[in-house]
């Protein structure tokens, strides 16, 4: 279960955003789901934990403190990440807004410790995120996660 967790919350922090269009007008939440993923991808838990908001709760009631820690341990087991989003629906309001995506998560586990033969990997997962506008910008307030089955 605790694996699920911290793939979930990886590919939640990580995995939060689509590819848009380069002409079209940038929009703050996607802007923050995008930096989300890419630092994701670099595997850096500082980048991806600096878009998450301090008041964060994930869908069994953690806080930042627990995503920051999963995040952190998930990131360091893989050597390479790679997130691809679809399904990506965002309802938009003035200070917040509510992304509903799934995410494939593929990535090659360290081989340290029998690391590469616990950890998947590829997953693939449904989210269900808030993002809030605050004096900083926007952050991720909230998210809630479920493993799909493998195609």
């Amino acid at each position: 279960m605790r694996l699920r967790v911290r793939a979930a919350v990886l590919a939640a922090a990580a995995a939060l955003v689509p590819a848009g269009c380069a002409r079209a007008p940038r929009d703050p939440a996607t802007e923050c789901l995008r930096a989300a993923v890419a630092a994701a991808e670099k595997r850096d838990a500082d980048a991806v934990m600096a878009l998450v908001s301090g008041d964060f709760r994930d869908g069994e009631g953690g806080g930042k403190a627990d995503a920051a820690a999963l995040v952190r341990r998930y990131l360091s087991a893989y050597e390479s990440l790679s997130l691809t989003l679809s399904d990506l629906a965002i309802e938009r309001g003035a200070a917040a807004a509510q992304a509903k995506f799934k995410v494939r998560m593929s990535g090659r586990p360290r081989a340290v410790g029998g690391l590469d033969g616990l950890l998947p990997r590829s997953s693939r997962w449904s989210f269900d995120v808030r993002l809030e506008s605050g004096t900083g910008g926007w952050r991720i307030a909230s998210a809630a996660w479920s493993r799909l089955e493998d195609d």
